[in-house]
């Protein structure tokens, strides 16, 4: 698997690592960092064999707001831009393919390049069970306005760190769902 992903900027070609991006993002969610990674990856290495143009690219995240690891990640590589190249709208997502995020929405994801649009979904089991759960979880008690305890906190991101190094490991036909190119 290649360690970086590239892209053209004013006639060069720019390559991020994965550490460089979870760097940028701070590291909170390095399992989202990882899956924009190895997605943005995939999708322009395997499924349209180009190296895109920064700022000709769009991007959509079923997970909405949450996920924000996955969206420096596309700010940063794509140079989309929150409400106008970037859609977050978790709504949208609900009645296309892919499992459900422990926020809201689905693990559903359209990115385009010009004037194409690959349409994309993780696949059921690439997100472990008890990531999801501890997540969900998290997720509930701050809507509900509870405590949530230090070692919650710690445990949640053990399973955010598990999580990024399955998919930094995992072969892309493991990870994601073609649904429309």
């Amino acid at each position: 698997m290649k360690n970086t992903i590239s892209i053209k900027e004013n006639g060069h070609i720019l390559s991020f690592t994965y550490e460089e991006l979870l760097a940028h993002h701070g590291g909170t969610m390095p399992g989202g960092v990882a899956l924009a990674f190895r997605m943005l990856q995939w999708v322009f290495d395997e499924v349209l064999q180009t190296i895109p143009e920064k700022g000709n690219c769009a991007f959509y995240s079923g997970l909405g707001e949450n996920g924000r690891g996955i969206i420096d990640t596309a700010t940063k590589v794509l140079g989309v831009v929150e409400n106008k190249t970037l859609r977050l709208d978790k709504a949208y997502s609900l009645d296309k393919t892919g499992p459900f995020a422990p926020g809201g929405g689905r693990y559903y994801f359209e990115c385009g390049y010009n004037d194409k649009l690959v349409k994309l979904a993780v696949k059921d089991g690439a997100i472990p069970e008890e990531f999801f759960r501890c997540s969900q979880e998290m997720h509930r008690k701050r809507n509900a306005g509870e405590t949530i305890t230090q070692a919650e906190t710690d445990h949640l991101q053990q399973l955010r760190i598990d999580l990024s190094k399955a998919i930094l490991a995992a072969e892309s036909k493991d990870l994601f769902v073609l649904l429309e190119k």
